[in-house]
């Protein structure tokens, strides 16, 4: 994850403590009946995301079908000094299936394990698991009241957006 230069330091602090702190994503997916809302434990690992999901949960079926899907990491509510106003990071991403043959397959999983625990042991020996990679097209950071910032990738650099004169 590069700096732009000049860029504001609490916004790219803000969002290295969203991106390392936040141990789930909440997902946008496109279902048959219309979209659905979700979340899932997930890792970055090189730019990129991972969860680890059953195919029973609907949002699966959603990321084979279509692979586009919107994620959002935000600022806890009760860190937060305003509910309207939590900090937040938006990302529009491609879906991807890994397969377990695919050589990357066994580091990520190693690494998600480390990161969320011996239930990863047990989620790995059921059958209906699979690992998606949610790669980062576009973002939008968002702190606080009015500081917003297109996240451009690869490499999660911040642009300010400013409000356009009249």
């Amino acid at each position: 994850m590069a700096q732009s230069a000049g860029l504001n330091d609490e916004a790219f602090e803000w969002l290295k403590r969203l991106l390392e702190s936040s141990h789930s994503v909440q997902l946008a997916t496109q279902g048959e009946a219309g979209p659905e809302a979700s979340y899932a434990p997930f890792i970055l690992f090189e730019d990129e995301l991972y969860i680890f999901i059953s195919q029973l949960a609907g949002h699966t079926q959603n990321l084979i079908d279509s692979s586009a899907v919107g994620v959002m990491l935000i600022e806890d509510e009760a860190q937060s000094r305003n509910q309207f106003a939590r900090n937040r990071l938006a990302l529009h991403c491609r879906a991807d299936v890994v397969e377990v043959t695919a050589p990357e397959y066994e580091p990520i999983m190693q690494w998600y394990r480390h990161r969320h625990g011996a239930t990863v042991d047990l989620l790995r020996s059921l059958p209906d698991f699979m690992l998606f990679r949610l790669k980062p097209l576009k973002g939008r950071l968002v702190i606080g009241f009015g500081r917003a910032f297109n996240v451009q990738l690869p490499g999660f650099q911040l642009q300010p957006i400013t409000a356009k004169q009249p």
